[in-house]
């Protein structure tokens, strides 16, 4: 704002300067003026370079580049700088005022922004358990605890909890090495005396809408009652949560993308087809999903005008069963998946280092009891 109203004088002093100068330091004034544009548009040429992106503001900092440096050299020509009273003096001053205002860029876009903590509990609790009249339910209540308790607003790009039932009963042999390196590879716990069968669903939903934003001090806890049948022999209770988000002090989603949600099957229909895929990355063809999905806006303008656009995205996936699945025939076991593509139907998906500038992070947990534990609490 500072070298908009320089430049802003600079064009009143220019007036003047080609007319009949009747204003003393008009052609120093438009020195200043010219110095003004020249500094912002490296500011402004910089930033695009270090980008490396293109966008076609990149040849208004070009002739705006060649430009300066004719006027700079016209100004020098006619010697405007010999009405200065102290020109060490205003040398100095220009330079001074150029670095406080680079120092106080980087301190507000670069500095804060990457170094201030979001604090955000996350977590999931049981309560008190109840069976219903007959002992056939047990009803399970579940606490989901999402607060911002930091200094950051955030914006909440996805959020999922799901309960599923594991049946199972007690390997007095335990399992293999095979067994425990299956467990690995579907990135599930290792339990050598469990024989656990297919897993059930028994619940699933969002904690929070995507696209709403926790100012610091902001509450979105939920509570969930989940059923369980107690005669279809399930012998643990696992509820898994997660939580995607980006800082709001380096970009911000856009306003449409709580309301940009699509499907994978027509709602309106009444059996619901399937009729579209999500991309390879995503989900196999033929499982349904919805997506939210929006462009990324940065914190600052500048960086609007000399970044590529990108788009985030969160993808709720309910997959098909399929042979070696872990969940059981005609059931399925929902997950989401994030991410910052350059493409606004996310097919090119950024790396870890073009991600990081936002700011996204990714919480995933998960708890579970055993039946036992459940019913016993129940009995109290």
């Amino acid at each position: 704002m500072a070298a908009a109203l320089v430049e802003a004088l600079g064009l009143l002093a220019l007036i003047n300067y080609w007319g009949k100068r009747t204003v003393r330091y008009s052609g120093e004034a438009v020195l200043l003026g010219v110095l003004a544009v020249t500094g912002t548009n490296l500011m402004c040429l910089i930033t695009q370079i270090e980008g490396g992106d293109y966008t076609p503001w990149l040849w208004l900092w070009v002739g705006l580049l060649l430009w300066s440096a004719w006027a700079l050299w016209a100004l020098n020509k006619q010697r405007v700088w010999r009405g200065i009273p102290y020109p060490k003096q205003f040398a100095v001053g220009v330079a001074a005022s150029t670095a406080v205002g680079a120092v106080s860029l980087t301190y507000s876009q670069m500095y804060v922004p990457y170094s201030t903590p979001t604090i955000i509990p996350f977590s999931s609790s049981f309560g008190k358990p109840t069976l219903d009249s007959k002992n056939k339910v047990l009803h399970v209540p579940v606490r989901l605890v999402l607060r911002n308790t930091g200094t950051v607003r955030i914006h909440v790009v996805g959020t999922l909890w799901k309960a599923k039932g594991l049946p199972g009963k007690f390997s007095k042999e335990g399992s293999s090495v095979e067994d425990w390196k299956n467990d690995m590879w579907a990135a599930r716990p290792t339990l050598r005396h469990d024989n656990l069968a297919p897993s059930r669903l028994l619940g699933a939903g969002e904690i929070v809408n995507g696209g709403a934003w926790l100012d610091p001090g902001d509450d979105f806890s939920a509570d969930v009652t989940v059923k369980v049948p107690t005669d279809t022999g399930i012998n643990r209770v696992e509820i898994g949560s997660f939580l995607s988000y980006i800082r709001a002090d380096r970009c911000k989603l856009s306003n449409s993308y709580k309301n940009s949600y699509l499907f994978s099957w027509d709602p309106e229909s009444n059996d619901k087809q399937h009729s579209w895929d999500a991309p390879g990355w995503v989900a196999e063809p033929g499982d349904d999903f919805f997506r939210y999905a929006s462009r990324i806006y940065r914190s600052s303008e500048l960086l609007n005008m000399t970044r590529a656009s990108d788009y985030a995205s969160a993808w709720w996936v309910l997959p098909k069963w399929r042979e070696g699945a872990d969940w059981a025939e005609g059931d399925t076991d929902p997950y989401m998946t994030v991410s910052i593509s350059r493409d606004p139907e996310a097919e090119q998906q950024l790396s870890d280092d073009e991600q990081e500038p936002y700011g996204m992070k990714t919480l995933n947990i998960s708890k579970g009891q055993t039946m036992e534990q459940l019913l016993k609490a129940a009995s109290k």
